[in-house]
């Protein structure tokens, strides 16, 4: 069995093996009936409609892994929740890049997307990250969510 760390920060520069991700939630969780995948986009538009140039992702790495492990055993505390594994990655990230990766394993589908709704939103609302949205007039911090 490959045991997979649940909560994970990784550098643009470090590659994300998303299949090996998901096989490693598969493989620690016994008796699943479903898994879901949410893999997070940057999108070619800010907060308020205009074009973005790129994202800028900063992260308190300890505070920031603690969290995300946080979030990982609270969902897995879950009844019917057998996996769970999230991947957040920093630095700088043009439109159509992938920063965000959760993958769940749960028992029944109805489960499984409700816990993939919590650990996007805890993620994104309660992990130290921060974002600076840049643009063709300057750059901006955002809240995340």
């Amino acid at each position: 069995m490959i045991i997979m760390p649940t909560a994970l920060l990784l550098k643009k520069e470090e590659p994300i093996d998303l299949p090996g991700l998901i096989r490693g939630v598969r493989e620690s969780a016994k008796g699943y009936g479903a898994i879901v995948t949410f893999t997070g986009v940057v999108r070619g538009r800010t907060h308020e409609g205009g074009e973005v140039s790129y994202l800028e992702y900063e992260v308190f790495e300890e505070a920031a892994r603690r969290s995300m492990e946080q979030i990982t055993e609270d969902l897995s505390a879950i009844r019917g929740v057998l996996g769970v594994a999230i991947c957040h990655r920093y630095g700088r990230f043009c439109p159509g890049e992938e920063v965000l990766y959760v993958v769940i394993a749960t028992e029944r589908s109805s489960v499984a997307f409700e816990a993939l709704k919590l650990a996007v939103s805890r993620t994104k609302h309660e992990v130290p990250i921060w974002k600076k949205e840049v643009t063709p007039q300057g750059g901006c911090w955002v809240e995340t969510g």
